[in-house]
């Protein structure tokens, strides 16, 4: 098992950017620093840093091991954001979690609609990939989490299923603007802007572009469907996503034409399985019935 010290250690190396200065942080001696860098090593077979004299370089594998480190910290100190709470008996927190571009459009109305219903509830907002929403929900850091949910997941409870269309995001002088509606014959062989196999969208919008003759190009990913509004903007291609981002593209001025496929972006509402339903659920999917269907119709295209 690695050593949280050691991984620690390393991190403070990392962000200081020397053993001297991790050292110093730490208030341990700089041998004791390289003794637990090298013991990380060692454990797991990586090669850390390059050393040339006093100098240690970091290499590619410790900005891996980094980002993943950074992850297991950023849950520690959310664990120790709820102690105070646990400690006093505070009951009325909620912790709500959703993807990017859902906690910057429709969760904010939702949250604002509990609010008004529960004036003395402590709500904090998350931003998150639903990978890492899920265990969080299902380990109890988060209350309530809006994800994409490809299959059903061991340790959490559906609260909330609904579908969103997906739309198209076109440069202004695209000759596609011309149309209504946009098919996906119409993007054979154009330059579009795709997803990472990781995300939902990519999944979905393969399926529904599977046919097309000559496909789509595709030739910049993105991670997050927000991040493709200013590719758009900036002439990078063709854009596919979902209402959330469309919404948000056309309030920008941007083109947003609908895309006619059978294809459905799915939001979920999930809860930890072993929780007792509390009052406020029940009012945040009226909420969420309520503003999605705004998000469902295509009455902002007017």
């Amino acid at each position: 098992m690695l050593s949280q010290r050691s991984l620690e250690v390393f991190r403070e190396v990392m962000l200081y950017g020397s053993l001297v200065g991790a050292a110093q942080h730490l208030r341990i001696s700089q041998p004791a620093v390289s003794r637990h860098i090298s013991d990380l090593e060692l454990q797991t077979g990586l090669t850390l840093f390059r050393r040339t004299g006093n100098r240690a370089t970091p290499t590619k594998e410790a900005f891996g091991l980094l980002a993943e480190v950074d992850r297991a910290f950023i849950g520690l100190r959310e664990i120790e954001a709820q102690v105070p709470r646990i400690a006093s008996g505070e009951m009325d927190s909620i912790t709500l979690a959703a993807m990017p571009v859902v906690a910057t459009t429709m969760l904010p109305e939702v949250v604002a609609e509990l609010s008004s219903e529960f004036p003395a509830a402590n709500i904090e907002l998350q931003s998150a990939h639903s990978s890492h929403i899920i265990p969080r929900v299902h380990g109890g850091s988060f209350a309530l989490g809006i994800v994409s949910l490809r299959q059903p997941t061991v340790g959490v409870r559906v609260m909330w299923r609904e579908s969103f269309p997906y739309y198209c995001l076109l440069p202004h002088d695209d000759p596609l603007v011309e149309k209504d509606i946009i098919r996906p014959a119409d993007l054979a062989g154009r330059a579009i802007i795709g997803y990472a196999e990781t995300a939902m969208s990519g999944v979905m919008l393969d399926r529904a572009l599977s046919g097309v003759s000559p496909p789509p190009i595709v030739r910049m990913r993105v991670h997050l469907s927000k991040t493709t509004w200013a590719l758009v903007a900036n002439g990078c291609g063709i854009a596919i996503v979902e209402s959330f981002a469309a919404h948000v593209h056309r309030s920008r001025g941007g083109i947003v034409r609908k895309f006619d496929t059978d294809t459905k972006f799915d939001l979920t509402l999930i809860v930890w399985d072993g929780a007792i339903q509390d009052r406020y659920v029940d009012h945040f999917i009226t909420a969420l019935n309520e503003i999605g269907e705004r998000y469902k119709n295509d009455d902002f295209l007017l």
